[in-house]
């Protein structure tokens, strides 16, 4: 069977898909409905197909509201974005075709949950059981792990953090870390496998400390204590660049 027509399809679809996550990442993490019509923020004007053409019409409106000239939030065509490049990257990873299909679905994913826990500190248990079911499904595709050690990495990614979430609590008198973190962390292992767990970690931690010091620069001041990270948007993108890196070809500890 030829896969170039699915490897454009995929591509094609992409944007649209990204669209789709832009209101689950608006939407979700306030207990909003998904099936409302989409509104301005500003002036709450129904928005028309026209206006909701992935990327094209944010570029065309130059990222306003025809109605009333309100901006528009720049993170949504960042995610139409985002998508779009998951999509291609999925489609000419060289996979069969029902890891190119899954490999988009756990990106985009990681994606709607990237922005849920940056714009609103939440990581909704739809979006991350989502996860955790096409981690699950890229762990039985592949040939050199199978279903019991995506369950296994699954379990001790989960348990790990639900330890550091009790002894933080313990230590400090205060929650550090949420149960979504936990949920998160389920459906990474799962995908990544219990080996790259230390390098997930490790690399949130850097993406993390490199955005605090950048903010601090900017701002002249230093984070105290109580300073809010969103710990699940640096996972999130520690993931998707080891999966990145993975389909450059380059060498990672283990395999997934």
């Amino acid at each position: 069977m030829q896969v170039w027509p699915w490897q454009l399809f995929l591509i094609l679809i992409s944007p649209a898909v990204g669209s789709f996550l832009g209101v689950l990442a608006e939407r979700l993490p306030r207990g909003q409905s998904l099936w409302g019509r989409s509104r301005c923020a500003g002036c709450g004007a129904n928005l028309r197909a026209v206006d909701l053409v992935p990327v094209l019409s944010a570029l065309v409106l130059l990222g306003r509201c025809r109605h009333c000239g309100a901006g528009i939030p720049g993170h949504l065509l960042r995610i139409e974005v985002a998508a779009l490049g998951a999509g291609a990257l999925a489609a000419f990873s060289g996979a069969a075709l029902l890891e190119m299909v899954l490999l988009a679905a756990f990106l985009w994913c990681l994606i709607a949950l990237f922005y849920c826990d940056l714009l609103f500190f939440r990581l909704p248990d739809h979006l991350t059981a989502g996860l955790f079911a096409v981690g699950m499904a890229l762990a039985l595709v592949d040939p050199w792990r199978g279903m019991l050690d995506g369950l296994i990495s699954a379990v001790v990614a989960s348990v790990a953090f639900l330890a550091i979430r009790i002894g933080y609590r313990a230590l400090r008198g205060r929650e550090g870390l949420g149960l979504g973190d936990v949920k998160l962390m389920a459906g990474i292992g799962a995908a990544l496998g219990w080996a790259l767990l230390p390098v997930v970690t490790l690399l949130a931690a850097l993406l993390g400390l490199g955005v605090v010091a950048a903010q601090a620069a900017r701002e002249g001041a230093l984070p105290h204590g109580t300073t809010r990270l969103p710990l699940g948007t640096y996972l999130c993108a520690a993931s998707a660049l080891l999966i990145i890196w993975k389909q450059l070809g380059l060498a990672l500890p283990g395999h997934f």
